[in-house]
């Protein structure tokens, strides 16, 4: 894993954050954890005494950007329907316009923050020369 996984760009009307990968899986998962952190900051001390959850995910999109946007749209929609707080991810498949894997997060009473819809808005997913890590820009409508 890399020493930075995210960092926050923005939470002003739109969340908006900045993941880091040597690769796409592990951009996907850090996207994860941006996700997870904001919902409950708490988080990590959480994930140690809670009970983990592990659902089946499969999705498909035309690109990667709209994959990611798809990808993080059902982890929305299942974690507002199940109060779930997404903590990883284990792939299963993993391809420029598709994905299959186990979700995993735990189950919470309620949520710090909310989330309300997965934002299309400048997401974009590309491996930066310099550093030779993938970066993902994300947006949440908060």
């Amino acid at each position: 894993m890399t020493e930075k996984s995210f960092e926050i760009i923005s939470d002003e009307g739109i969340f908006r954050a900045r993941t880091f990968g040597k690769t796409l899986n592990e951009c996907f998962l850090n996207a994860l954890k941006v996700f997870g952190w904001y919902l409950k900051p708490d988080i990590v001390s959480l994930v140690k005494k809670a009970k983990k959850v592990k659902n089946e995910i499969k999705v498909e999109a035309i690109d990667l950007n709209s994959l990611a946007v798809e990808f993080l749209s059902e982890v929305l929609s299942r974690s507002t329907a199940d109060n779930l707080v997404p903590t990883g991810i284990t792939f299963k498949r993993f391809g420029e316009n598709f994905l299959e894997g186990d979700l995993i997060g735990i189950s919470v009473d309620t949520f710090e923050k909310e989330l309300k819809s997965v934002s299309y808005d400048k997401v974009d997913i590309k491996k930066n020369p310099e550093t030779g890590l993938y970066e993902f820009v994300l947006a949440f409508e908060i």
